[in-house]
């Protein structure tokens, strides 16, 4: 389904009460609305009250889970862009809009739109999620095999945990287990009088490692078939599920399981590292993708409009741009083959405003098309070198950097111990993860928010003002804010 990059005022207005009462429209025109991303029977043939009635209501409604995750504010542009654009990987640029200098300026506000905005369509997709799993059992079609009952269901286990996941690292203390910020957790279909406070981090946590370890037990590979054919890592596999619990863990601390998950996935041998990274942005489904969410000619991305626009655009054509401070960085490493990935050529800009440049990573002007990175197997390398640091193990650790490294540019780690381990690991990931979605979280994970972004940036983003009054207080904003 085409993405709006306008937003509909009454969506902007929502909030996690008021919202539950539009979620169940946005689902029901997400089933009979969106694109197919499978060869199978139009969605429009399903109406809205027979949803869940046979196999082909059911792969619809899969159909409009993937979607919700394409949605602008979610992985259809904004949301890894404006969490890097929160660090010192980015700033904004734009028309001097108020809301976009809160990033520009690293002042956020609860009043902030685009925060706004991927709250609601971060719960839409956990909504969707939920329709799934609360009628996918209830099925009665002899067309519908037990393979891809199962698959779906744990399909939307998995997706429901991505998204309260990032919903957690964006407007919780994702990193402190005792601490009582973590996010409301939605698992049932909830009604429109529905209030849902915060539950503590260690309740988010394991609300989302109950979802991974189901969907472990259900989600295929691609042994499956849809249609024509079987499904690819355009969707959610095993793998994925997999990376996303190393993912998980690392931002538990959970060094151990982490490093495991994630060996798991790498000695899989189903990924692998490519020589020239320029590769995973220019090719679909490249070798190095677990899960990247694909869009097309007809139904693109935002990433193109938000980060590049075209080769001429001012800074005030765009709206999330690379800070100074990533090419600072990228000079310190002239061998490192991403560096190319960013470009700082001063005639893209307005040189009397600020010297900033523009991700390369998602280029493509006529097709627009640009997909969602959200796991790469680079990412698994780096999450076990992380995990096997802390753990004391520098060789590890040095082996999985040195690794990527010999693939992008062939330049040598530096010798590991432990005072510098965690600093050579975060250089690792910044140079390979920048406009992916990372960054701000792995400075807020490791406590260093402040140190490098500014002294007064929080670590943890405000909930929107307006979920907060919808719930008469019950939902807690967070302490400074």
């Amino acid at each position: 389904m085409k993405k709006n990059l306008s937003i509909n005022n009454n969506l902007m207005k929502s909030h996690i009460r008021f919202s539950i009462s539009i979620l169940l429209v946005a689902s029901l025109l997400l089933f009979s609305s969106c694109k197919k991303f499978l060869n199978v029977e139009s969605p429009n043939d399903v109406a809205n009250d027979n949803m869940f009635t046979d196999g082909a209501s059911l792969l619809s409604a899969r159909i409009g889970l993937y979607n919700t995750l394409q949605n602008a504010a979610y992985y259809g542009g904004y949301f890894p862009l404006m969490i890097d654009a929160y660090s010192d990987n980015g700033t904004a640029g734009g028309y001097d809009s108020p809301q976009l200098n809160q990033f520009n300026d690293k002042a956020l506000g609860a009043d902030n739109i685009f925060i706004s905005n991927f709250w609601v369509a971060a719960y839409n997709t956990i909504y969707t999620a939920n329709q799934i799993i609360a009628h996918v059992d209830g099925i009665n079609d002899p067309a519908l095999s037990d393979e891809v009952r199962t698959d779906v269901k744990g399909e939307a286990y998995c997706i429901r945990a991505l998204a309260h996941f990032d919903l957690l690292r964006t407007f919780g203390e994702h990193w402190d287990l005792s601490s009582k910020y973590g996010i409301p957790v939605v698992q049932t279909v909830a009604s429109p009088s529905d209030i849902f406070p915060r539950n503590t981090v260690l309740e988010t946590y394991d609300a989302i490692f109950a979802d991974l370890n189901e969907a472990l037990t259900l989600v295929s590979n691609d042994d499956v078939e849809y249609g024509s054919g079987t499904k690819t890592t355009g969707f959610v596999t095993n793998y994925f599920v997999r990376g996303l619990m190393a993912r998980v863990y690392l931002y538990m601390k959970d060094y151990s399981n982490a490093a495991a998950m994630a060996t798991d996935v790498i000695n899989s041998q189903a990924f692998s590292l490519v020589s020239d990274p320029s590769v995973i942005y220019t090719t679909k489904l490249s070798s190095e993708s677990i899960f990247e969410l694909q869009f097309n000619v007809q139904d693109q991305s935002e990433y193109n409009n938000l980060s590049y626009v075209r080769d001429d655009a001012l800074r005030v054509d765009v709206s999330f741009l690379a800070n100074e401070n990533l090419d600072l960085f990228f000079q310190q490493r002239p061998a490192d083959t991403r560096a190319s990935l960013v470009n700082f050529d001063p005639e893209i800009n307005d040189p009397s405003i600020q010297p900033d440049g523009r991700t390369q990573k998602y280029r493509g002007e006529d097709t627009k098309d640009n997909s969602a990175y959200i796991m790469r197997i680079a990412e698994l390398y780096l999450i076990r070198a992380e995990a096997r640091g802390a753990m004391g193990d520098f060789n590890g650790c040095a082996e999985d950097l040195q690794t990527i490294a010999d693939l992008r540019g062939g330049y040598g780690i530096p010798e590991i111990d432990m005072l510098n381990f965690e600093s050579v690991v975060q250089d690792e990931r910044r140079a390979e993860l920048n406009f992916e979605g990372h960054r701000y979280f792995d400075l807020a994970r490791i406590g260093q928010v402040a140190d490098v972004v500014g002294e007064n940036v929080l670590p943890v983003f405000p909930i929107p003002v307006n979920e907060i009054s919808a719930t008469g207080g019950a939902l807690e904003q967070y302490p400074g804010y």
